[in-house]
């Protein structure tokens, strides 16, 4: 086995989360080692060519605010985000129509009398949800569909706010703790320009690499951690396995995981290395997301100038779709229209994903009919563990430092409050950066 040079930090994982860690500390003037196991970078913000397609891994709607964790990832180094704004470009489906938010505002309000149909039961519900966002935020003890059936008996709101948790955070009305939804809701309104990757999400990951690499730091593909090395509760380095098979050390005092908390545990040698509290909450509350994607392509849009994104709260497990060919013209060939639906099980902890993806297919037949006659399929996948929607549950991260001094995660699997998705495992690496260089002064 070689041994290699020392570094300050080494990431593993080039998801979101590990370039955003990489991204910080290469700014910080750190010597940085970014691994990741495949020739592509971007874990689940990265993107594929089928037929000629910029096919997603899984994010879609990116933030890119100023106050979003990942654009000031980008800004620090001087990455470009080469990004197409789709800020308020959402449209809601209820078993009575569709709703279309309002592009000058105030389209919480709008949501909620679209979908009960009643302007004085929404004004009420809407004065609850502004003083749960400002005066007195409900405990984690309940779930947010527990808080709405204090509130309301309208099933359609509730269908409505199912599709937006299920789509945007991707578990359950019931499984989501309210505390956590308004977090995410007040957090969210901070970051709230979003948008989609003009060249795909690989093409900004790569943007995102040269930008480090033109300051020093080391981005090595195809190169996979087999152990993360510790020596009298510190870490010491990690050992990796590049394309050609060689065994190498790595040294270094600093190691940010992107691996998700579960991985990073057995990569570092099992429970028994870390402190006996950690590892019970590691076990606690340690379900993943799991998500069903489906991206096909065809000969014409199933919604014509639609450059938005779709939610769907008339569907047990359908709950997305994007069409992105029809916002950035470089996502596929001429005359093709790529088309990216998702589905979410209606019981995360114990999904069902063969049977509840054969009901997606059906939903996506029954909202847009003659669609599985005409697609062209490029993906067909569940996703779950150990590359799930997200490694944890909103509202259930872990902590982004551990009990090995030097040892961190970083990823959806250690969201800070209030964060969800790609700019959850952004915030984390903010997090863990901030703790570290906080150490050093």
């Amino acid at each position: 086995m070689e041994s290699g040079e020392k570094f300050d930090a080494v990431i593993i994982g080039s998801g979101i989360g590990g370039m955003c860690a990489a991204a910080r500390l290469t700014a910080a003037g750190m010597k940085v080692l970014l691994t990741e196991k495949s020739p592509y970078l971007g874990g689940r913000m990265g993107h594929r060519v089928r037929e000629g397609c910029s096919v997603t891994t899984g994010a879609l709607m990116i933030p890119m605010g100023p106050a979003s964790a990942i654009r000031q990832a980008f800004d620090v180094v001087g990455a470009e985000m080469d990004m197409i704004d789709l800020t308020g470009r959402m449209r809601y489906r209820l078993d009575h129509g569709d709703y279309d938010l309002p592009p000058g505002g105030g389209g919480l309000y709008g949501m909620i009398e679209f979908a009960m149909q009643d302007e004085a039961a929404a004004r009420a519900l809407f004065k609850q949800i502004q003083n749960a966002l400002f005066q007195w935020t409900p405990l984690d003890s309940i779930s947010i569909r527990d808080w709405f059936d204090q509130y309301t008996d309208n099933g359609e709101v509730k269908n409505l706010f199912q599709g937006y948790c299920a789509a945007l955070m991707g578990i359950n009305l019931h499984e989501i703790p309210a505390g956590e939804f308004f977090r995410f809701l007040k957090y969210s309104s901070k970051c709230s320009r979003f948008g989609m990757a003009a060249h795909g999400n690989g093409a900004l990951m790569d943007a995102l690499a040269t930008a480090m690499e033109s300051k020093g730091t080391q981005v090595r593909r195809q190169t996979g951690c087999k152990r993360i090395l510790i020596d009298e509760g510190r870490v010491v380095g990690v050992e990796v396995n590049s394309s050609d098979g060689k065994d190498e050390v790595i040294l270094a005092d600093l190691v940010l995981s992107n691996t998700g908390p579960d991985r990073t545990v057995d990569l570092a040698g099992g429970a028994s290395v870390f402190e006996r509290s950690y590892i019970q909450e590691l076990r606690t509350n340690a379900a993943d997301a799991p998500i069903m994607h489906i991206s096909f392509v065809m000969d014409k849009p199933l919604i014509e100038g639609f450059e938005g994104c779709m939610v769907f709260g008339n569907n047990r497990n359908l709950i997305y779709l994007e069409i992105p060919s029809e916002i950035s013209p470089h996502i596929s060939p001429a005359g093709k229209y790529l088309h990216t639906a998702y589905g979410a099980p209606a019981d995360a902890a114990k999904p069902d994903l063969a049977n509840e993806f054969k009901v997606t297919m059906e939903e996506l037949e029954k909202n847009f009919p003659g669609v599985t006659e005409q697609a062209t399929f490029l993906v067909k996948a569940k996703h779950r563990a150990p590359a799930p929607g997200m490694h944890r549950w909103a509202g259930f991260g872990l902590p982004v430092n551990t009990p090995v001094v030097g040892l961190y995660n970083v990823g959806d699997g250690c969201a800070p409050p209030g964060t969800i998705g790609t700019e959850s495992a952004a915030a984390s690496a903010r997090d863990a950066v901030a703790m570290i260089l906080a150490s050093r002064k």
